[in-house]
């Protein structure tokens, strides 16, 4: 049941990133601001850090294999990304991520 919980739990987070992504990337690209954009902002940036001080792996995934984990996997990537894809899926995001600041900084430039 711990595991169910913390692979949900990982779902959940990766759901709440890609879409906090997606946000920045569209707030730069129609030059939409406020606090959406400042707490997708702040939600990308600590999980960057999470990520790069763990080691480039998300701590949520070491816990599920120490419990038992096979796969290492969370249930997003278990479902929605064929296996040859998944060591892409982190730097797919990273890279929109950086795309989404570099056009944020870019509205914030011109304006």
């Amino acid at each position: 049941m711990q595991l169910f919980l913390i692979k949900s739990f990982h779902s959940l987070i990766f759901i709440v990133e890609s879409v906090a992504i997606l946000f920045i990337i569209y707030s730069g690209l129609f030059n939409v601001g406020g606090t959406l954009l400042v707490v997708a902002v702040i939600l990308v940036v600590a999980e960057i850090v999470v990520f790069v001080a763990n080691g480039q792996r998300c701590p949520l995934t070491k816990l599920a294999l120490r419990m038992g984990d096979a796969t290492g996997d969370d249930y997003i990537a278990d479902f929605l990304f064929p296996q040859w894809l998944k060591p892409y899926v982190s730097p797919a995001c990273g890279t929109l991520a950086l795309i989404g600041f570099v056009s944020i900084i870019f509205r914030l430039l011109t304006n």
